[in-house]
């Protein structure tokens, strides 16, 4: 029983171009501050450094592994192709995990952030709002 599994193209450029660039604003806002604080310039240029490293292995690993394996179901298929099913069990479980709790995550981080900017806004309001009008 030998069947294709094929993807379709759905996302242009701006798409990609959009989660980008919410991925930086959210590191660069929320992760970065913390950096320069107890690491310095140099601390930080050093952590760059490692970091881009890291991604660049991560970006291309899991190109290959997108056009090798080719399934809509991202790191469980990929596990469970290379592991078995257990495994991609596991890895479905975690990126489900990763997707309940980061939208919340946000949202935190967000309304602390416009607590910040503007102190007479409540911390609890931000955060709702956050909600609402987060993508889903």
């Amino acid at each position: 029983m030998d069947h294709q599994n094929s993807l379709k193209k759905s996302l242009k450029p701006i798409h990609l171009w959009a989660i980008a660039v919410g991925m930086v604003i959210s590191g660069q806002y929320f992760g970065w501050n913390y950096g320069f604080e107890q690491g310095g310039i140099i601390g930080m240029v050093i952590a760059a450094v490692i970091i881009t490293i890291f991604y660049t292995t991560f970006i291309f690993s899991y190109a290959e592994l997108s056009t090798s394996i080719p399934n809509a179901g991202g790191p469980s298929a990929y596990a469970r192709k290379a592991m078995g099913p257990f495994a991609g069990y596991i890895a479905g479980i975690a990126c489900l995990l990763e997707f309940v709790f980061a939208p919340p995550a946000i949202a935190v981080a967000t309304g602390a952030y416009i607590h910040f900017l503007v102190p007479s806004i409540n911390c609890l309001c931000d955060r709702r709002g956050v909600c609402l009008f987060y993508p889903r």
